[in-house]
């Protein structure tokens, strides 16, 4: 080997060692900043399941404080006739809360009161002791407190069940009732932060209250793989055993054996992630459940826990601005300099690998541009999904000025389950697709609108605080989308509406929540009505 090519290979070898050095610095520095943005991300998503899961527990407390004012007025009122209305109020009760609702009960004079048809006696022969339950211990515990006793499963229905109680100022009074945690579930499923995320709500004993998987709700994180195991075989002992004339109790039995196996083959993969996660509360942990890589993260707050998991996939897309971005700078920049020490004797060289870095960085960028605009459209309509939507409002409301006002929409198809029992869901399809075609061709470039999920949609009304401009919208959309549906020969639908005032600083959660009760109100003629929450 000449002198020339020694030389020319040693500088070879020295370029490739800066290259190589030069890269696992970046890496290494772009994955702490990663780190970090993760970090942030799931801990900003938890404390936001958190906001939402307490804004349902309010409800469920607001809603028992009206029953213990109507019953300690009824004992003010009538104290020797509790019994009968304390019957009296079940069904009316039942209306109010409609599903949520599971049954009324109270301590008084030392007498257990049911609101079902089962007598006092009945409980006295059984020797059911009211002041050894949960319920009553957790009343008198929380002394005057509104209290929630640790929900379990109720596999007869599939649904988690929890007692509100709370102890009176007498010392011995306790009001209480059951309730069924299903707008916890709702929570859970609604949330769409990334691709395959798991959400899981679980109380202090470990007990899943809320989950993305409804086969997991009521097992338990904190129980080992083996407790999981014999809790199993017992279940599927006592299905052996069970009277094959009590059909209920055999569903109920195998019901709870397919969502006990479903939790088993989780609680496997899962291994010790639970305590992982509760030990760097807030902060997220890379884990392995299966054969896939998760980051996770799990909060504390009152009593309860909220977890989540990702797949490390869809995690890198989330985080793409995060890495690939300044790697790709970095990569340019060290061929620019590499290049430059060596231009004199590799001119040609030098420009032909610039075309090529050109057409790479281009190829990249054109893919990065794909990636972030199909992450932020709904692929039926073609409109902003949930997340876009969400972000596109709150730089809205930033922009706004304090005297400015908006108007936001909640948006739900009237009778469109009818469409899909009767002409399938294809057909489905394409009144949503008409829906969002009426909603976008009336409303302007400065106004937003969002498919969120099925056949709800948003809308964001700009510089305008008055509900007669939302509600002629509405009835506009209503109207064309009536006229084009019969153009179309297709099956048509209204939509009703809730709106709300929308102004600088507003939180977004807090809006959905109020122009949801407005959209609860508009649904109820179930005929495009509309209705506003001041």
């Amino acid at each position: 080997m000449s002198v020339k090519e020694k030389k020319h290979t040693r500088k070879a070898i020295e370029y490739a060692v800066i290259f190589l050095l030069v890269n696992i610095a970046a890496i290494f520095f772009i994955s702490i900043r990663e780190k970090d943005h993760i970090n942030e991300s799931l801990g900003n998503h938890s404390e936001s399941i958190s906001e939402q899961f307490n804004l349902v527990m309010e409800d469920y407390k607001r809603s028992f404080r009206v029953f213990s004012m109507m019953m300690t007025k009824e004992l003010e009122n009538t104290p020797d006739e509790i019994w009968d209305h304390l019957k009296s109020m079940d069904g009316d009760l039942a209306e109010i809360e409609g599903e949520t609702y599971d049954g009324l009960y109270m301590y008084y004079r030392d007498r257990y009161l049911y609101s079902w048809d089962t007598p006092y006696s009945q409980y006295e022969k059984t020797g059911y002791n009211a002041k050894e339950r949960p319920w009553y211990k957790d009343a008198v515990a929380g002394g005057g407190e509104i209290v929630f006793t640790p929900p379990y499963m109720s596999y007869a229905n599939h649904y988690i069940l929890t007692t509100i109680s709370q102890l009176q100022p007498d010392g011995e009074t306790v009001f209480a009732y059951d309730i069924k945690m299903g707008d916890i579930q709702t929570l859970v499923t609604n949330l769409d932060y990334y691709d395959d995320t798991q959400v899981m709500i679980f109380d202090n004993s470990g007990t899943i209250i809320g989950s993305t998987d409804s086969d997991y709700l009521g097992g338990n994180l904190y129980m080992s793989e083996e407790e999981v195991e014999d809790a199993l075989s017992e279940l599927e002992q006592q299905l052996e055993s069970a009277d094959e004339n009590e059909v209920d109790e055999a569903d109920k039995i195998r019901e709870s054996i397919d969502s006990t196996k479903a939790f088993y083959e989780f609680r496997k993969q899962f291994g010790d992630g639970t305590a992982r996660l509760e030990k760097d509360s807030g902060k997220s942990v890379l884990l392995s459940i299966g054969s896939r890589q998760y980051y996770g993260c799990a909060l504390g707050s009152g009593g309860y826990n909220f977890m989540i998991l990702v797949p490390r996939l869809g995690m890198l897309k989330e985080t793409m601005d995060i890495w690939l971005i300044p790697l790709l700078i970095i990569e340019i920049l060290l061929i620019y300099v590499l290049g430059s020490l060596g231009r004199a004797r590799r001119n040609r060289e030098l420009k032909e690998a610039y075309v090529e870095l050109g057409q790479t960085q281009r190829r990249l960028e054109i893919a990065l541009s794909v990636a972030q605009k199909a992450a932020a459209i709904d692929d039926l309509t073609g409109m902003m999904n949930d997340k876009s939507f969400r972000k596109g409002m709150g730089e809205a409301l930033d922009a706004m000025e304090p005297d400015e006002s908006a108007i936001f929409i909640m948006i739900d198809g009237d009778h469109f389950k009818q469409v899909n029992d009767n002409y399938g869901h294809s057909v489905g399809d394409e009144v949503i697709k008409l829906c969002a075609q009426m909603i976008i061709g009336r409303i302007r470039t400065v106004d937003l609108a969002s498919r969120l999920h099925g056949d709800e949609f948003a809308l964001f009304i700009a510089n305008t605080g008055d509900f007669a401009v939302a509600e002629h919208i509405m009835q506009d959309i209503n109207k064309s989308l009536e006229k084009e549906a019969a153009r179309r020969n297709m099956p048509s639908i209204t939509l009703s509406a809730g709106a709300v005032r929308a102004r600088k600083g507003d939180n977004y959660s807090a809006l959905t929540k109020a122009a949801d009760e407005a959209l609860y109100k508009a649904k109820e003629t179930h005929n495009g009505g509309f209705s506003y929450n001041e």
